[in-house]
């Protein structure tokens, strides 16, 4: 695959717009999920995606083969969407504070009736999923950048250190202190991690519907269990693992999620500026 990839990108560099296009389209389910763990609503992945992906457009030519397509890929991601975390702290990151709060007025607002339990398993995930990613959002830029590339991708840590622009021992701490402050907001708030806790993920859908934060007709996150994040949610329950173990099982609890949007489609009048019709592309034009 990687070959692939490698062999796709030099016919580009070539100016092949079809092995650009097959490129593209390859890497971009890669990009969005990354965006999507960074950023946490989809639609804010979606702008970040397609805002990479004009950058590996864009900036093809400097690739050189050195090293592998993807890890060039993700190195060119990992610059853009920290830049846009950094750029709207707004739209980017939160306060594990503030999320125990809106956790919190959620249950307060329609506990559920044990006989009223929602029985909906995508509805659940959904709620799930969510969650995960907004405690995500709670790490600043690049310590959840380094998380992500850590436990969710799953770098080797020199090459994450070296995407991210920090020493690899910089990079452990990070990874360090982000798991340290996960792990301890979801021991003292998760009732997956602590059945002590009262939150459940069931107990905020009916929530969620009222105040319009999810749609039963949208799922946002997938509309199922997939077989991955099945068996991360019941690592993350059993009991006979300790508190760290089974919240990191949580946040892994993931699927790859396919790409919203047909990128390509969208990125066509980059692929071909001048021209629809062209069956050639320049990266050299687009510098």
């Amino acid at each position: 695959m990687e070959a692939d990839l490698n062999r796709l990108a030099q016919d580009a560099k070539q100016g092949s717009k079809e092995a650009l296009e097959t490129l593209i389209g390859h890497v971009q389910g890669y990009v969005y999920n990354l965006a999507l763990r960074m950023l946490a609503v989809p639609a804010d992945a979606e702008d970040a995606t397609q805002e990479v992906l004009i950058r590996l457009v864009t900036h093809l030519s400097e690739f050189r083969g050195d090293s592998a397509f993807t890890t060039w890929m993700y190195r060119m991601a990992t610059n853009t969407l920290l830049n846009i975390s950094t750029r709207d702290r707004s739209r980017g990151q939160m306060s594990f504070e503030a999320l125990a709060d809106r956790l919190e007025a959620s249950l307060a607002l329609n506990e559920p009736n044990p006989a009223d339990e929602v029985e909906d398993a995508a509805l659940i995930e959904e709620v799930k999923r969510s969650c995960t990613l907004g405690m995500l959002r709670c790490l600043s830029p690049r310590e959840r950048m380094a998380l992500i590339l850590a436990e969710l991708i799953g770098l080797p840590g020199d090459e994450a250190a070296a995407m991210i622009g920090i020493s690899p021992a910089a990079y452990r701490q990070s990874v360090s202190r982000a798991r340290r402050a996960l792990i301890t907001f979801m021991q003292d708030t998760c009732g997956i991690v602590n059945p002590d806790n009262p939150c459940r993920c069931h107990k905020h859908v009916a929530s969620k519907q009222q105040t319009g934060r999810l749609d039963p007709n949208n799922l946002q996150l997938g509309d199922a269990h997939d077989a991955a994040s099945a068996q991360a949610a019941l690592l993350a329950e059993d009991r006979r693992i300790d508190a760290a173990q089974r919240s990191m099982a949580l946040v892994r609890a993931h699927p790859q999620y396919a790409a919203r949007a047909d990128f390509v489609a969208l990125l066509r009048p980059v692929l071909s500026p001048n021209d629809p019709d062209e069956d050639s592309f320049n990266p050299e034009e687009n510098t």
